[in-house]
């Protein structure tokens, strides 16, 4: 099986030699990726900035057909194209049921061994031709005929995420709402924003060619050192609504600062240190709504897609991905360059 694996800090290996999975459990799924995406939260690993085991494949976005199940799996039989989110789920414990479902207490990350215990087998991730979906029933979900595999892709991470950010901002027709950062989640959330009505929109982001995507979103853009200033003048006192989608302290402290009194804040970006860039008497002092967390992607899709189906909400792959079909061979290259965040690279998608 042809795919990557993260073998060591700014180390990723293409190889032609990997075993193919098989299923370990009669409620697994066995898929053939169609395009696997190279998410930011991808680079944690890559940078040394997060610990992880190394010789695992990495990925957790995927789109693909199903070629295999477990005696148990009921909800999905072979040929069947799916999504897959970025962690496993049941669909049956108290958090899958209340709607948070990325906190399952069964559930694993794709991508993901746990350095601490070596013991536990790492689940492989999907930057390879075939993955193992573990809890298939819970966390696969079937694309419908309309939706193209690049729409799809999207919604296994990015664009459900940064969709829920907006959510979790609060965002409102005719409010203003921040967005800061502005890979592919940060540009799904200035998507999302503008289509649940909010105006004006600003858009942060130090990258010049990601600031023009997002003002062919239709937002307002500046750079960080200019984003307190262009607030002023958009929106006096600050955006009752503001989404955080760097997953850095800077991006962080900003975001809050363009916070205004009584607004809400949501903090969707992965998040690798151990204390907020604000304090809790900031906090106090602002009477600020903080709402952060892993985003729940199998739950958030129950309700998105079938808006996305409808037609009421519409995914804008032209402006968020960039690099699309990248065949997997050039995939260390492309971590490379994605990590060095080259002009014109927002999102990758391998293709197989």
């Amino acid at each position: 099986m042809r795919g990557l694996t993260l073998d060591g800090v700014e180390t990723i290996t293409f190889r032609d030699d990997l075993p193919d999975p098989i299923l370990e459990s009669d409620t697994d799924a066995i898929v053939a990726v169609h395009q696997a995406g190279l998410c930011g939260s991808d680079l944690h690993p890559y940078l040394g900035r997060e610990a992880v085991r190394f010789g695992v494949i990495p990925g957790h976005e995927v789109v693909g057909e199903v070629v295999s199940t477990g005696a148990a799996v009921s909800r999905f039989s072979t040929g069947q194209r799916v999504i897959v989110p970025f962690t496993t789920s049941c669909g049956e414990c108290d958090p899958c049921l209340s709607g948070l479902s990325a906190r399952c207490r069964r559930g694993e990350l794709f991508g993901y061994g746990d350095p601490a215990d070596p013991s536990k087998p790492a689940l492989q991730g999907g930057q390879a031709e075939f993955m193992r979906v573990p809890l298939a029933d819970g966390t696969l979900v079937a694309v419908p005929d309309g939706i193209p595999d690049e729409e799809a892709l999207l919604l296994s991470d990015n664009f459900s995420t940064g969709w829920h950010g907006a959510r979790r901002a609060a965002v409102r027709p005719g409010r203003g709402v921040a967005v800061v950062g502005l890979g592919a989640v940060g540009l799904s959330a200035v998507a999302a924003a503008k289509i649940m009505g909010a105006d004006p929109v600003l858009a942060v982001d130090p990258v010049e060619d990601r600031m023009v995507r997002a003002s062919r979103l239709g937002a307002n853009t500046a750079l960080p050192e200019a984003a307190e200033v262009v607030t002023a003048q958009l929106h006096e006192g600050g955006f009752a609504s503001v989404v955080e989608a760097a997953g850095t302290p800077p991006a962080q402290g900003l975001a809050f600062r363009l916070l205004r009194p009584g607004g809400s804040l949501a903090i969707i970006a992965v998040q690798t240190t151990d204390r907020f860039a604000f304090t809790p008497l900031d906090s106090y002092d602002r009477n600020a709504t903080i709402r952060t967390g892993r985003a729940p992607v199998r739950s958030v899709l129950d309700r998105l897609l079938p808006l996305v189906e409808s037609g009421r909400v519409t995914i804008p792959t032209d402006v968020i991905v960039t690099h699309p079909a990248v065949p997997i061979d050039q995939g260390p290259d492309m971590y490379r360059r994605f990590a060095a965040r080259e002009p014109g690279v927002v999102k990758v998608i391998f293709a197989f």
